[in-house]
């Protein structure tokens, strides 16, 4: 295992808080045109009634968002998994395009680098840059709205049998059927993100074993 185990070099000027943890040389140039962009998705979030719901932890090598709340049942009632939890956007037409973003293998990426990798917490959103004019293509949204129905059609539902809590039933997504949808919506984002098609080639792979390679869904066991 340490044979194949990649390092490069971070520069020690970084204004960020976190050391990336970076494995190859493109890296440093796609974390460069991240953060050529000054506005991050916490520019964009607002109490407001518009949501996009998601998962505090769980999910293995992919992170689930939707613009409604999956379906959780706890001994035959309807509720919510204490796991599930929303951010609010200032507009309801930002819904949709940030949940194609956050859907993205630039954000999964991100996450990796800048994340203990365990919980998705919202400081882990709020951080990664974003424009305005990303929110308002409509051809992102467009490219949401097909992959939020794909999640639809390639649902199931979760049945566990726990000593503590009982029964319960969870709404789950086997991510991975989507793949070719959220590689659309990565080459579109990498005009913005001025990446060049060796860069965008390196994110549409990246992690592709492990996320491709075994069912992962979004089935993580709830409290």
């Amino acid at each position: 295992m340490f044979q194949i185990i990649k390092y490069t070099i971070v520069p020690r000027n970084q204004t960020l808080y976190w050391c990336p943890k970076l494995g190859d040389e493109i890296e440093l140039e796609i974390l460069k045109k991240c953060q050529e962009i000054h506005t991050t998705l916490e520019n964009f979030i607002e109490e407001t009634d518009y949501r996009i719901y998601y998962r505090t932890t769980g999910g293995l090598y992919w992170k689930v968002f939707t613009d409604f709340s999956p379906l959780f049942k706890l001994n035959g009632k309807r509720g919510h998994s204490t796991r599930e939890t929303s951010i609010n956007l200032r507009k309801l037409s930002y819904v949709r395009p940030i949940i194609a973003v956050l859907s993205s293998d630039i954000f999964w990426w991100w996450y990796t680098i800048s994340t203990t990798c365990r919980d998705l917490n919202p400081t882990d959103i709020k951080s990664f840059p974003i424009s305005e004019a990303i929110l308002e293509d409509p051809t992102l949204s467009e490219m949401a709205r097909k992959y939020l129905k794909d999640l639809e059609k390639n649902r199931s539902l979760l049945i566990r049998h726990q000593k503590q809590t009982g029964k319960t039933e969870t709404q789950s997504f086997r991510i991975q059927k989507s793949k070719a949808i959220i590689d659309e919506i990565d080459c579109l984002l990498s005009r913005y993100y001025n990446l060049t098609s060796e860069e965008l080639n390196f994110i549409i792979n990246y992690d592709i074993k492990y996320r491709m390679g075994v069912d992962n869904e979004n089935n993580s066991e709830n409290e």
